[in-house]
């Protein structure tokens, strides 16, 4: 990403208006796209104790933390504030040991070895190219031995991913984070080693278009959902790997 696309991120995420309201409202109530976070949140945390999400927005996610230790860090002060106001009432209740704060990834203001998951979904695509290996070993550093980091990036081979890259300047470092040099930056991060790699379909079009029709109950409802669930599950089938919408990616800090 270029100093300018960069500069277009920060813009757009630094502030929080009603329609973002509406959009956390609908991506972490009910429905299927509320399921698909759900399910991708806790792949994320898989069991932590202690966790650190790294450009956690309104920090909601936390609903899903099963009782650890969240901790939520975002550039944005806006997002962060909305977060804090809300306190879960789009999804329940949020658990009283979340802790959100402004914070870089590249300059993490935690002690070294402080976490045992961090959690990184969407983030690394917005930062300049060069601040991204600094920004792995950040996460790394703060980890306590054995720990691990899970990433999820936009995948710039997937037709959606890419077509958004090019429409939306804030989306643009898409096409400069491809899978295979996300790989070769996280294997020259010290200290820690990939444990796993694997393409995931959550760009899933039928199931976003529900956000135009959130004001329907149906549309959020069991029957939508089941049929979502089906098709999408017809469309991962479908999809090569390599085609698929997001790259995961799961490190593990070296050592006991």
């Amino acid at each position: 990403m270029t100093p300018e696309e960069n500069r277009a991120s920060v813009e757009r995420f630094a502030k929080f208006d009603d329609r973002d309201a509406a959009l956390v409202r609908w991506r972490f109530g009910r429905g299927y796209v509320a399921e698909l976070a759900e399910r991708r949140y806790r792949k994320m945390f898989n069991g932590g104790r202690r966790i650190l999400d790294v450009g956690c927005g309104v920090g909601e996610a936390a609903i899903w933390a099963d009782g650890a230790e969240y901790f939520g860090i975002d550039l944005s002060p806006a997002l962060l504030s909305r977060g804090r106001d809300l306190t879960g009432r789009f999804a329940g209740a949020a658990p009283a040991d979340r802790f959100l704060a402004a914070a870089d990834v590249t300059r993490l203001p935690f002690p070294d070895a402080v976490f045992d998951r961090v959690t990184c979904m969407g983030v690394l695509h917005h930062l300049p190219q060069d601040q991204i290996p600094t920004a792995l070993a950040e996460m790394v550093r703060v980890l306590v031995a054995g720990g691990e980091i899970a990433i999820i990036e936009p995948n710039p081979w997937s037709f959606f991913q890419r077509l958004m890259a090019y429409v939306r300047p804030a989306e643009r470092g898409i096409l400069a984070t491809s899978p295979s040099r996300l790989r070769r930056l996280a294997e020259a991060v010290p200290g820690a080693a990939i444990e796993r790699v694997e393409y995931d379909h959550t760009m899933f079009p039928p199931a976003h278009a529900t956000f135009l029709l959130q004001r329907w109950a149906w549309a959020t409802g069991p029957a939508v959902t089941k049929c979502l669930r089906l098709l999408h599950a017809a469309v991962v089938c479908l999809t090569p790997k390599p085609l698929r919408s997001h790259v995961f990616f799961r490190l593990r800090k070296e050592g006991r």
